[in-house]
């Protein structure tokens, strides 16, 4: 199956389950400990995939019951003494590369100086269909007081103006100031660094930073892009950090992000990457596992052009719910 077409199935799938209730990204589950280290990864490098290929890995996992979330290619199972099993599907994902080196995930606003960039494709197969891979290594857990040191250290290091006291969680862009209770007036520690997070993604869109646009009223689909984006790095701030993420807020974007996932399949993967961004900016620590092998390029490669979603998109757009939501003057 072509990545536009398994994008087009993947945003299928999300639709489906918002409609049932389920929150954008049914794998995020509230303070669910198996979810902590569950991030798809490449036991030959070590590396998380990052991204839009994270979120086609955790939606095919999710689909296909796999608990195994290692993926590699067909030539690196080979090369660490492994078989893919006959029959065995594989998963399509990209890797954009601009002509300055940068990979489209780390790279900065493309100058106009610069050629078009250029998109590989490669497959990937989950570890479940592959003979001879030795059982997952386990991640190193946590304790509480390292959990919040790491949490306070990163909210320090990005500098960002948090005033205690408020209502409710918020990030206001023309003040440029994250608003939050109190920290006793949450369920637990885990519970205030994940909604702190969530601020602090928003924050992170500010103009002189990474200059997303902030300014869409509550229930504007501006304003459900952005939560989308910051819902998904609070996840993989939480998952980093081991603190869990909660998605009970869900439900006042839940029929924007379905009409979003209708007209736009694609947008799921840029609001990935533009997740990765807000990690990356906020200096967030990223774990890596022991690698199987020793450094080399992580993929095997062929450029061809990327498919278009758009046409693909109409097709589905009637699926997606359409809802007037009261409007507010803050990014929450």
């Amino acid at each position: 199956m072509k990545y536009a077409d398994l994008a087009l199935a993947q945003a299928k799938v999300l639709i489906e389950l918002m409609k049932q209730g389920k929150p954008f990204l049914p794998v995020l589950k509230p303070g669910d400990p198996s979810t902590i280290a569950n991030l798809p990864y490449n036991p030959t490098t070590g590396k998380a995939y990052r991204g839009g290929n994270r979120v086609m890995l955790y939606l095919v996992g999710m689909t296909n019951g796999y608990e195994d979330n290692r993926w590699l290619t067909y030539k690196q199972a080979q090369s660490v003494g492994a078989q893919v099993k006959k029959g065995a599907k594989s998963v399509p994902l990209r890797y954009v590369m601009f002509p300055n080196g940068q990979e489209a995930e780390q790279a900065t606003v493309v100058q106009p100086w610069m050629d078009k960039p250029r998109t590989f494709f490669f497959n990937v197969f989950n570890a479940e269909d592959i003979d001879g891979l030795p059982p997952p290594p386990q991640r190193p857990e946590t304790t509480p007081a390292q959990r919040i040191e790491r949490c306070e250290a990163l909210l320090a290091a990005s500098g960002a103006v948090i005033v205690h006291g408020a209502s409710q969680p918020h990030y206001a862009p023309k003040a440029d100031k994250i608003g939050l209770p109190y920290p006793e007036r949450f369920v637990s520690p885990d519970a205030y660094y994940a909604v702190a997070l969530h601020e602090l993604a928003h924050w992170s869109g500010h103009e002189t930073r990474l200059a997303r646009d902030l300014t869409g009223a509550f229930g504007s689909e501006s304003y459900a892009k952005e939560e989308m984006i910051a819902e998904t790095a609070s996840h993989l701030m939480g998952v980093e950090l081991g603190i869990g993420h909660d998605p009970s807020q869900h439900a006042a974007y839940i029929h924007h992000w379905m009409k979003i996932a209708g007209e736009d399949p694609s947008f799921l993967y840029t609001a990935a990457a533009a997740a990765e961004k807000v990690c990356d900016f906020v200096g967030l620590e990223r774990f890596s596992y022991e690698p199987m092998l020793p450094p080399e390029p992580e993929v095997e490669v062929s450029d061809v052009a990327i498919p278009a979603l758009e046409d693909a998109a109409k097709d589905i757009a009637k699926v997606a719910a359409r809802a007037v939501v009261p409007a507010a003057e803050m990014v929450m």
